[in-house]
């Protein structure tokens, strides 16, 4: 067995992973100027050369985009090239749904979390709103599935991050088109519609008492309870 010596990281990867970091959590969104490149080198304690460095990296990564003469600029995605062709395998495998249904696990789970922690008061009574409605639906066995989408995409909204923001409202379309019917299938058992209602409303409650971990735990129950009756239906078709 051979072991790879363990590099240490550069200074340069350090202010790369940095502000990635804060692009990923929000602080950071596009369109945002960064500092000039003197103040950057002054607050992170590093040379003008570490920090020219990690902007011509950034730039490589295409996260940031240098204007000469106006300033360095956190850089807009184009998420739809990257999640369109995504929505065509969905349209198309039942095996690609359940891997997507993994895949939002550790997209809302996160998004939850940061709801809880960022939310402001007005989106935290449009999620009531819609949890209202969703039990309103399940007096009249409405199949629910534009209340579902809303409450997923109201909370990505309120979690402060535009880039997951984007990404869940494609995932999330595309979603609702491909397992409309099998919902038609799924609430056919009977306590599943109450049951996802009380899951719904569970991390609602979460988010509210700024309960970061209590709406990351209910979340991923959810979505995990979710999975496992997609996964029933899919046996019981075949």
């Amino acid at each position: 067995m051979v072991f790879k010596p363990i590099q240490q990281q550069k200074i340069y990867e350090k202010i790369v992973d940095q502000i990635r970091s804060m692009v990923s959590s929000g602080m950071l969104k596009p369109g945002d100027r960064l500092p000039a490149e003197r103040v950057l080198a002054e607050s992170l304690n590093v040379s003008r050369a570490s920090v020219r460095e990690a902007l011509s990296a950034l730039q490589l990564m295409g996260l940031v985009e240098i204007k000469p003469g106006e300033g360095t600029f956190i850089k807009q995605m184009d998420i739809n090239s990257i999640i369109q062709p995504l929505a065509m395998l969905l349209l198309m495998e039942r095996d690609t749904i359940l891997e997507i249904l993994e895949v939002r696990k550790g997209l809302e789970v996160e998004a939850a979390g940061l709801a809880a922690m960022n939310a402001s008061e007005e989106e935290i009574a449009e999620i009531a709103k819609i949890v209202d409605d969703m039990e309103m639906e399940a007096k009249k066995n409405s199949l629910g599935d534009l209340s579902d989408w809303r409450f997923h995409f109201a909370i990505a909204k309120a979690s402060g991050n535009s880039l997951m923001v984007s990404i869940m409202n494609m995932i999330s379309d595309v979603m609702q088109k491909t397992i409309r019917s099998n919902r038609e299938q799924l609430f056919k058992r009977e306590g599943n519609q109450e049951i996802l209602v009380k899951q719904h409303k569970s991390i609602y409650e979460a988010i509210k008492l700024r309960d970061s971990e209590l709406a990351r735990n209910n979340m991923y129950a959810h979505l995990s309870y979710a999975e496992a009756e997609m996964r029933r239906i899919g046996i019981d078709e075949r």
